[in-house]
């Protein structure tokens, strides 16, 4: 196949390559903060069926509009020789005599071509996008000696930017293709239209990478504030008010900035002021968690007023502008005081709180207890047998079945074995007499129970359970960074799972380089670093947790937890699942060790076993409660159990009494 017939066969397949949304015809959106068409009202990615090219798709949340390849770019931040190749792969399609230069793809593009531009096709005319050696220094030059005509200063005043400030960011303007160009290092720029009719109002080199807007203002040694702005029209706003600002030119560029400031760090404080709608919200989320990870100093402002970005404020009321600007910068001084933090960030947090309060576990019993379920870390520890992993897939299923998606990092069981627990458990829950045991479906027993089983479970969770093996080898950095790249490409805050937190490995020591070896000091530095991925991602992280053996005979509490004294402060909730049995008035008495162990033992061995869940610590309510439930570890099914009442301290319940529901 020619490169032209791949270019055709690629865009004609967009629909195998993008995930269908709820609404019929329609594509969840790719691009990163968008995510348009994973909610019940989304509108989802479309065919524009007035676009020339047939295959044009538009989303009406982010703008986006263009075809798989402008997609493929915009999802990944890579060059059109790039998403090419990748999109090659992705089909399995072969290009006949693939030596031809990456950046001479079938697209059409629109080229000026006056003795203006002579200097561009110059410069691009070397251009090999695999290779990065664009330069348009020579094409800036002319553009620059244009900067005084007439249509761009009347442009450019309409926008609120003065000479100077054009001229202190070299802009430039291309009379033939009638638009202001806004040069961001050598090898990218900005084309900013100047005809009102134009319908492509920003048009890109080719080629080359999104490149941030004057980044050299981070590392300004004067050591002013830096100004994040979404566009570089909006960060020449806020520079047109003497200030310095950089422009991330898409919200997709967000790990651009933090890779950069990842490779050489600023000491001036950032103040994120992106566009003032949800794309600019998610990316401002997105940078707040990037940055307090880098140990950054930033704050948030509100430079936008009522309007929709920077540049609108500034034409719309100048002089209110830049008393904003001021503000700000002033607010730097003392990032965290709590008068700013009532006036601007307060009511924001408690809605957030507000909107978790339908975050349900899928247990009528726990649920009422507990009521709702959090952003923070869920410690979960019980003996062998009490069905610890099995407990949290089935919470995992439940709350997805009712919306949320979850992040289950499993690393003990593979993806066969969990999956296979989730279809025995819905076996069992619909039609016990006809279920199968998660052994008997991995190893290859099937029927049209079966079947019906499996259709009935990927018809309730759809495609929002994820089980990641970690085969251990896994990491909370490993964790934080799918997490992250899980949000951005989903635009929804997961439920993350940690199976278990005994052989989570250590990440290198940020200060030696080096791995801990210490398992104290590894778990302890895992409980922490969960707990402040909870905090920066605003999501449940739950953490399973093993016991010490000189714990199974006597009621769960924190001494119970292995190698830790940091569960008990830093984690959020914990909870523990004892055998009931350990209620039982020998458990009360000194000695006795083997019949204890009898005891346990027969407990173990019931089927089904009764299990109490007992909650040790919970900052989001009450603080110590039981919940009971009945496992059967056949078909991996806990089923909660309704009392008379629930018990606030760990009397013995009364079994015998307990109703099945």
């Amino acid at each position: 196949m020619t490169r032209s017939e791949a270019a055709q066969e690629v865009k004609s397949r967009y629909a195998e390559y993008l995930r269908p949304a709820k609404k019929r015809g329609t594509f969840i959106c790719p691009v990163p903060g968008c995510g348009n068409g994973t909610g019940a009202d989304g509108d989802g990615l479309v065919l524009d069926p007035k676009a020339k090219n047939p295959y044009t798709l538009h989303c009406f949340k982010c703008g986006f509009h263009g075809d798989i390849i402008d997609l493929y770019q915009k999802e990944h931040n890579c060059s059109t020789g790039e998403a090419f190749n990748g999109l090659y792969k992705f089909f399995g399609i072969s290009i006949e005599n693939d030596r031809e230069n990456l950046s001479a793809e079938p697209r059409k593009e629109a080229r000026p071509t006056t003795t203006s531009l002579k200097a561009e096709n110059g410069a691009e005319g070397n251009i090999t996008a695999h290779e990065g050696n664009a330069d348009f220094r020579a094409y800036y030059e002319a553009c620059r000696a244009n900067i005084s005509d007439p249509a761009a200063q009347k442009y450019l005043a309409s926008r609120g930017i003065s000479e100077a400030t054009a001229a202190r960011h070299t802009l430039g303007y291309d009379p033939a293709a009638r638009r202001v160009i806004v040069p961001a290092g050598n090898s990218f720029y900005v084309a900013r239209s100047i005809d009102p009719a134009e319908k492509m109002r920003y048009r890109n080199p080719t080629g080359v990478s999104i490149e941030l807007f004057n980044k050299e203002a981070l590392y300004n040694e004067s050591g002013r504030p830096v100004f994040i702005t979404e566009g570089s029209i909006d960060a020449l706003s806020v520079s047109e008010a003497g200030s310095e600002a950089v422009g991330l030119n898409s919200t997709s560029n967000v790990r651009k900035l933090l890779t950069e400031l990842e490779s050489k760090r600023t000491s001036n404080t950032l103040i994120l002021c992106l566009d003032n709608d949800e794309a600019g919200h998610k990316a401002t989320d997105t940078l707040i968690d990037g940055l307090q990870k880098l140990n950054i100093s930033f704050i948030t402002a509100d430079i936008c007023g009522k309007y929709k970005d920077p540049n609108e404020a500034l034409t719309s009321d100048r002089a209110a502008f830049f008393a904003d600007i001021r503000t700000a910068e002033r607010r730097t001084s003392k990032p965290d005081n709590t008068a700013d933090y009532i006036r601007r960030t307060m009511a924001a947090e408690i809605d957030k709180l507000k909107a978790q309060s339908n975050r349900k576990t899928g247990f009528d019993n726990l649920d009422k207890a507990a009521g709702s379920i959090y952003a923070g870390l869920y410690v979960v520890g019980g003996i062998s047998s009490v069905g610890k992993t099995t407990f949290i897939s089935q919470l995992a299923d439940q709350m997805a079945a009712e919306g949320q998606h979850v992040l289950f990092f499993s690393m003990e069981q593979s993806r066969l074995e969990m999956v296979s627990k989730s279809i025995a458990r819905q076996m069992y829950a619909g039609d016990p007499e006809h279920a199968l045991s998660s052994l008997q479906i991995r190893t290859g027993e099937s029927n049209e129970y079966v079947r019906r089983a499996i259709a009935e479970y990927t018809a309730g969770v759809e495609d929002r359970v994820s089980i990641i093996e970690g085969n251990f080898n896994c990491t909370v950095s490993f964790i934080g960074n799918y997490t992250r790249q899980y949000i951005e490409q989903n635009g929804t805050r997961p439920v993350i799972i940690v199976d278990y937190l005994q052989v989570l490995q250590a990440d290198k020591d940020p200060d030696t380089g080096r791995k801990m070896t210490d398992t104290k000091q590894i778990i302890d530095r895992n409980i922490t670093e969960l707990k402040r991925m909870s905090r920066a991602l605003d999501l449940p992280v739950f953490v399973i947790s093993s016991l010490n053996r000189s714990n199974y005979l006597v009621p769960i509490d924190f001494e119970a937890f292995k190698e830790s004294g940091a569960i008990e402060f830093t984690a959020d909730v914990v909870w523990g699942l004892q055998l009931a049995v350990i209620h039982d008035d020998i458990f009360n008495k000194e000695g006795k060790v083997k019949e204890k162990r009898e005891k346990v033992a027969a407990a173990k061995e019931a089927i089904p076993r009764n299990i109490e869940l007992v909650c040790l610590k919970n900052r989001y309510g009450k603080s110590r409660y039981t919940a009971q439930f009945k496992y059967n570890p056949q078909y991996d099914y806990f089923e909660p159990v309704i009392e008379p009442a629930f018990t606030t301290a760990y009397a013995a319940p009364a079994w015998d009494a307990v109703q099945r529901r």
